[in-house]
C-alpha cells in the first residue's frame, strides 16, 4: 500500500513539460505537453486542453531543457539510419551490439544496424579526417588508430568487442587488439533503402536518434528505434522532437553544391551546421535553436533544390555570443533572381524569413561583409528549412 501511495504521489507531483510546438505554416503555440500518439498532440494551455494534428506539426521544442556539453567526451555510436549519440560502454559479438548511455539507457542493436563507433576524443585537428573516413568507400571494416594528429587504419573484419579488447581478422590472421589503442571502428555495411523516420529525437547531450514511433504517456517518452530496439526517455533529456521528414528539409541536412569563402584577413571561418563556431547552440535574442546554420562573412553557399519546394523559412540574426558590433549584408537568390537582400546588425531584432521558392532550382545564400570589416560577423540562420 505504501509503494502504491508513493507512485500515485509521484504522478500527482509530476509537472507536464513545457513545450513550444511549431506547425508547417510557421505559427507556434506554447503549453504543457499532456500526451501524444501517432496522430495527435495534446497541449494544456491555461485551463483548457487542445489537440493538434501531428500531420501539421513541424517540431516540438523543450525550451527549458539546456544542452549539456561533456568536457570528457564519451564514446559515440553511429547507426546506419544516421542516428548518433554518446555512450559510456559498448560490447558486441557478430550478431548484436550492446550500448549503454546516460540518457538512452542500455540498448541491444543488431550488428548490421551499427555503422561506426568512436572511442577517441574528436579534436579539431582530426575531425575532418574522421569524417572523411566515415564517408569513404570501403569493402571491409576499418580499425582506425590515431598517431599524434593523424588517423590511420587497417582493413579487415571486426569480431567481438569487449571493455578492453577488439577481435580483428586480417587475411588469415586473427589478432586481439587493446581497445585503448583504437580511435574508432568503421563497419562495412551494404547500402540499405532509406526509410524516413517518424521522428528525429535530439537529446540534450547533442545525440540524435531516428525513431519509427514515439509516444508520451504524461510522465515519460517511449520510442522505437528504426532498428527495432525500444527505449524510454525522461522529458528533461529531450531538446527537440523533429517531425519534418517528408514535409521539410533543413539546410543543415543538405550539402551545398558549392561553397566559397573570402576572408577579410587571413582566417577562414567555415560555416557550421546546427552549432555555433564554439560548438554551442545557435542563440538569438536569448532563445536557443537546435537547427540552423552558422555563417561568417564572407561566405557563399549554393544549393540545388530541384524545384521541389514552395517556401524557404528561417529566423536570421547575429548570434548572441558576440558583442553588439556584428554587421553583415545578406543576399538570397533563387535561379539568379534576388529573393531577399538587406543588412543585419547585432542591434536588430531577429528577422523572420518566409520566401517563395516555387520553381527554384538553385538557391544561393551570400553573407557579405558589413561596415565593421569581419569583426563579430557571426550570422545565424536558425530553423533554416525548405517546405514542400
Amino acid at each position: 500500500m505504501h509503494s502504491l501511495f508513493c507512485i500515485s504521489l509521484t504522478m500527482l507531483l509530476a509537472v507536464s513539460p513545457e513545450v513550444e510546438v511549431t506547425s508547417l505554416n510557421g505559427t507556434s503555440v506554447s503549453g504543457n505537453l499532456q500526451s501524444f500518439n501517432k496522430t495527435v498532440i495534446k497541449l494544456k494551455q491555461g485551463q483548457t486542453s487542445q489537440d493538434y494534428p501531428l500531420s501539421e506539426i513541424l517540431n516540438v521544442r523543450f525550451p527549458k531543457n539546456r544542452f549539456q556539453r561533456n568536457l570528457q567526451t564519451p564514446f559515440t555510436v553511429r547507426f546506419t539510419d544516421g542516428s548518433s549519440f554518446p555512450i559510456q560502454s559498448l560490447q558486441s559479438n557478430e550478431r548484436q551490439i550492446k550500448v549503454s548511455g546516460d540518457l538512452t539507457g542500455s540498448l541491444i542493436i543488431p550488428a548490421k544496424n551499427v555503422a561506426s563507433v568512436r572511442f577517441g576524443t574528436l579534436s579539431s585537428n582530426i575531425s575532418e579526417a574522421w569524417e572523411k573516413l566515415l564517408n569513404s568507400n570501403h569493402s571491409k571494416d576499418l580499425l582506425v588508430v590515431q598517431k599524434e594528429n593523424v588517423l590511420d587504419y587497417i582493413d579487415g573484419v571486426v569480431g567481438a568487442v569487449t571493455d578492453d579488447k577488439i577481435q580483428f581478422f586480417t587475411g588469415d590472421d586473427e589478432v586481439s587488439v587493446n581497445r585503448e589503442r583504437v580511435f574508432g571502428i568503421i563497419y562495412f555495411r551494404e547500402p540499405e533503402s532509406e526509410t524516413p523516420p517518424f521522428c528525429s529525437i535530439r537529446l540534450t547531450n547533442d545525440g540524435v536518434i531516428h525513431a519509427s514511433a514515439i509516444t508520451f504517456s504524461g510522465t515519460e517518452f517511449e520510442a522505437t528505434l528504426q532498428s527495432g530496439a525500444q527505449t524510454r526517455f525522461a522529458p528533461e533529456v529531450i531538446a527537440n522532437l523533429d517531425f519534418s521528414q517528408g514535409k521539410v528539409r533543413y539546410l543543415s541536412d543538405l550539402e551545398p553544391r558549392n561553397i566559397e569563402y573570402t576572408p577579410f584577413f587571413d582566417t577562414v571561418w567555415k560555416y557550421r551546421k546546427d552549432k555555433h563556431r564554439d560548438g554551442g547552440p545557435l542563440r538569438l535574442a536569448g532563445k536557443e535553436y537546435s537547427r540552423g546554420l552558422y555563417i561568417h562573412s564572407k561566405t557563399l553557399l549554393q544549393y540545388r533544390i530541384k524545384n521541389e519546394y514552395r517556401n524557404f523559412r528561417a529566423i536570421m540574426g547575429i548570434d548572441d555570443s558576440v558583442p553588439g558590433i556584428g554587421f553583415v549584408y545578406v543576399e538570397i537568390k533563387g535561379n539568379g533572381q534576388t529573393l531577399y537582400s538587406g543588412n543585419v546588425r547585432s542591434s536588430d531584432p531577429p528577422v523572420e524569413l518566409n520566401l517563395d521558392v516555387r520553381g527554384v532550382r538553385d538557391l544561393d545564400i551570400l553573407v557579405d561583409f558589413g561596415d565593421n570589416l569581419e569583426i563579430c560577423d557571426h550570422l545565424d540562420l536558425c530553423e533554416a528549412r525548405l517546405i514542400k
